[in-house]
């Protein structure tokens, strides 16, 4: 998932399943006074940690006034409620209060002085099931259904100071998008094990002293009228609500640019493309070049942001273009079964497109009867011609909207490389696509079926451009996930990397958190978080649905599989069974998954293999890098012609063979 950010460093020194159900009675409706936190940035209820800048409890409908929107909301942040960094620099929320709601994967965060996880009884990451027992001590509650949402909870480990670690509650999957939800704790215990009182401020609204008095109202509302079923006259520590982000205030920009971008291309026309290099050798053909994108950012580079028409919706900047790059693997001659598959190949964070020469798309060396066409692309924002910019965001977390142009500029990209694919006028017309190089040999591939493979940051984002793309429907998503913000950045072995910039800018821990949140408001446009919703059931309107293969490795340092999981259960997947148990070495599937019927064409199907390595974490750490059982198993498998079969399989029809013999996929490591 992540490249070796040490040369970057450099740059920064010089540039200084079961649903609890409950009645939810009242509307809730009330005006922007009701939401009123008090002057500090904090939301009156809460006593934050000495030194930091506040905005808790997260997410939170205090920081939202009401507007002309889906939810009838739109966030209400100031610059000065959020972080600042070393340079006295706040937090620009311009970007993040022109949407209607939070992050469908939003951290739900808040600071409780003393509180102890295990004498609370609060669920943890090995026991999701236990959130929604009855007498769960957290509750997080969908104000429309009365539905409770599973969830995991954690005190920050990123933070070893117990005096200011935050209470960190991760939903178990996307919640609802357009939703309003309220958040209840409650019975909570202290390391003492002794009783957490209710917060003084939960008091002060029940009895009309706290101030703002429109706050206390909305508050005393909150837990006497609409929530009284649940807590049935009983005084919670605190609770509070807030309101997710509506579906096109998260995916408008990429479909504006989608529908505008295609209105270039003629019915089925291809856009341009100059083919550059074409090599072949031991019987692979790799061939470059580069194809033209409408240009919807100011300028074609990679620190430029966001063309926008006077509504703020991205626009086409006149009849400019972006000069994309692409690589295509494939052997150089038509096997027996016929011309190549062709996928588009998602590649690693801070990569390239040259990672299509070593994935699974080109692996022929093993001999698998069946062969591919890969053809990549460089994700824009995320590749190593971003390292600067995004090193520099780090730095300045105000930069952050120019990584998320650039991102979306990348799926019009994408989407284009994928019309090369299918179209009779674009790669099918090139001799260097066709055997023997010649105008009148037959085309290498197969025109008009392209399939999509991303590992690790081709499976996060590569999930988020499936969901509004046209260009295929069957979609491998090898060591996918979502929500980098919450749940996959701050696992991962190199994070160390990433918190040494922005722990620079940012030393108050607490306040990373929160920065991170913010990020994640305008990310959820460029990765799976936004967009899984839509992935394999509700498309977005004239797009396709999408059948989703997922893998997932036991342990992966980079790509933990709580992020694997949480994009499993949202995008509805079933997995193969028995499958390794994550914690106790058992057979089960993972909490909230059913069992995959393989004999089947399956709509959203995941496989998780055990390759002998360590348990990881069960915190927000990640795991410790090193050898044997310590060893990162977050490539392995891609070179097996097993796992390659398999994946061409489904690509093909759809289903996902068993290759693991009735048995729990294991495999040596590598």
């Amino acid at each position: 998932m992540v490249r070796n950010l040490v040369r970057g460093l450099v740059v920064v020194a010089m540039l200084v399943g079961t649903s609890v159900v409950v009645v939810v009675t009242g509307s809730g409706t009330s005006g922007a006074s009701s939401f009123d936190p008090s002057s500090n940035g904090c939301d009156v209820l809460v006593t934050a940690p000495v030194g930091h800048d506040c905005l808790l409890p997260w997410p939170n409908d205090a920081f939202t006034v009401k507007a002309k929107s889906a939810t009838g909301l739109k966030l209400d942040i100031t610059a000065a409620e959020t972080p600042a960094n070393t340079s006295s620099v706040h937090i620009s929320p311009t970007y993040q209060d022109d949407l209607d709601g939070f992050s469908p994967g939003s951290d739900i965060m808040t600071y409780i002085s003393g509180l102890s996880l295990t004498n609370s009884k609060i669920a943890t990451s090995t026991d999701i099931a236990a959130s929604l027992n009855a007498n769960s001590p957290i509750v997080i509650v969908d104000m429309a259904t009365g539905a409770h949402v599973p969830y995991f909870a954690e005190l920050d480990a990123q933070n070893p100071n117990p005096a200011s670690q935050l209470l960190l509650i991760h939903p178990a999957y996307a919640l609802t998008e357009g939703q309003r939800y309220a958040v209840v704790l409650r019975n909570l215990k202290n390391t003492s094990n002794g009783a957490i009182a209710p917060a003084a401020r939960t008091l002060a609204a029940l009895n009309g002293t706290l101030k703002p008095a429109s706050r206390g109202a909305y508050i005393k509302n909150l837990i006497t009228v609409q929530l009284h079923t649940l807590l049935g006259g009983h005084t919670p520590y605190m609770a509070w609500d807030f309101t997710v982000g509506s579906e096109m205030s998260i995916a408008r920009p990429a479909l504006t640019m989608r529908d505008q971008a295609y209105k270039t291309l003629k019915a089925n026309g291809a856009p341009p493309f100059k083919v550059l290099t074409n090599t072949t050798s031991a019987g692979v053909k790799t061939v470059t070049g580069t194809f033209q994108v409408p240009l919807f950012l100011k300028q074609a580079t990679h620190t430029s942001a966001m063309n926008v028409s006077s509504s703020g919706l991205p626009k086409m900047n006149g009849k400019l273009t972006w000069p994309a790059d692409f690589i295509c693997v494939m052997l150089s001659t038509i096997q027996p079964k016929g011309a190549a598959l062709p996928a588009v190949y998602g590649h690693g964070l801070l990569g390239s497109a040259s990672e299509v020469e070593g994935s699974v798309t080109s692996n022929f060396s093993e001999k698998v009867a069946d062969d591919m066409m890969g053809c990549a692309t460089d994700w824009l924002g995320m590749s190593a011609n971003d390292e600067q910019n995004v090193i520099a965001t780090l730095g300045n977390l105000s930069k952050f909207p120019t990584l998320v142009d650039q991102m979306l500029q990348g799926f019009v990209n994408f989407q284009f490389l994928g019309r090369l694919i299918n179209s009779p006028d674009g790669f099918a017309t090139s001799s260097a696509f066709k055997e023997g190089s010649s105008a009148s040999g037959q085309v290498l591939f197969k025109v008009g079926k392209c399939t999509y493979i991303g590992y690790s940051q081709g499976g996060i984002m590569g999930a988020a451009v499936s969901a509004i793309s046209n260009e295929w429907t069957r979609v491998v998503l090898g060591q996918g996930g979502m929500d980098y913000s919450g749940l996959l950045l701050q696992r991962s072995t190199d994070w160390s990397e990433y918190e040494s910039v922005l722990g620079a800018a940012y030393p108050n821990l607490d306040d990373q958190q929160i920065g991170l949140q913010l990020a994640q408001l305008l990310w959820d446009r460029g990765e799976a978080d936004g967009y899984a919703q839509h992935l394999t059931s509700n498309p977005y309107p004239g797009t396709k649905v999408k059948q989703v293969f997922l893998i997932e490795n036991y342990g992966d340092h980079q790509v933990p599989n709580v992020g694997t999981e949480m994009l499993a259960r949202t995008i509805g997947a079933k997995e193969y069974a028995p499958a390794f148990s994550r914690v106790s070495g058992s057979f089960n599937t993972a909490y909230g998954l059913g069992v995959l019927n393989q004999t089947k064409s399956a709509r959203a199907a995941l496989e998780f293999w055990d390759f002998g390595t360590l348990t990881p974490p069960t915190d927000n750490l990640g795991p410790s890098n090193g050898s044997g059982a310590a060893a990162d198993p977050h490539d392995y498998g891609r070179p097996s012609p097993v796992i390659t079969g398999q994946i061409i399989t489904f690509l093909k029809t759809g289903v996902v063979p068993d290759v693991c013999g009735g048995k729990a996929c294991k495999a040596p490591p590598g």
